[in-house]
């Protein structure tokens, strides 16, 4: 996907608390750092803790005019698997890759059987909860993200999460970026 005038399109597919919005800002924030041009703009209904939340981001060498939502993104990152059945269309709107959370990749393959691209799986709630004593998953799906991401390195979203969160909770969530690209499985 990558090279000149390139764009990638991700849809992050969340719930209310779990940090869809924040992860599709803190990939602008890494993008722009590196001289790229990034929009990130969140998509929900009712403002409450477990409500669905879409956050689309748009990074490309070009500057970025349109502000719509995304129909057909290069990725999905989906931070649950109960995502997967409110949002059936995930898989056929998907062009590339599908990054999902889940404990077991078993409970989420039958929603994924029909999706011809790379599938990369991760267990955030796992990985969160062990190192932020919580199972906010938002960085640890992006470290997942960055297995089929090319444009930006660990380091790059790294330090955008240390511009973002400070102190000890800043040390914390770079460092589950880190160990998230090391855990997450590419299926195919």
């Amino acid at each position: 996907m990558a090279g000149e005038g390139y764009e990638y399109e991700i849809i992050f597919f969340g719930r209310g608390g779990q940090g869809a919005v924040t992860a599709a800002q803190i990939m602008a924030l890494a993008a722009v750092s590196k001289g790229l041009y990034a929009l990130a703009y969140p998509e929900f209904g009712p403002e409450r803790r477990g409500a669905p939340v879409r956050s689309y981001l748009a990074i490309s060498t070009e500057p970025i005019e349109v502000r719509e939502p995304i129909e057909r993104p290069n990725i999905s990152v989906v931070f649950g698997p109960d995502l997967l059945r409110v949002n059936p269309e995930i898989p056929e709107r998907t062009r590339d890759y599908i990054v999902i959370n889940s404990r077991r990749y078993e409970t989420v393959e039958p929603y994924l059987r029909g999706f011809n691209g790379g599938i990369i799986h991760i267990n955030a709630y796992d990985l969160s909860t062990k190192y932020l004593g919580r199972a906010i998953v938002n960085t640890a799906m992006l470290g997942a993200l960055l297995k089929v991401f090319d444009a930006l390195t660990v380091d790059d979203v790294a330090d955008a999460v240390l511009r973002i969160f400070s102190g000890r909770l800043g040390k914390l969530n770079a460092e589950l970026v880190r160990v998230a690209y090391n855990e997450a499985r590419v299926i195919k």
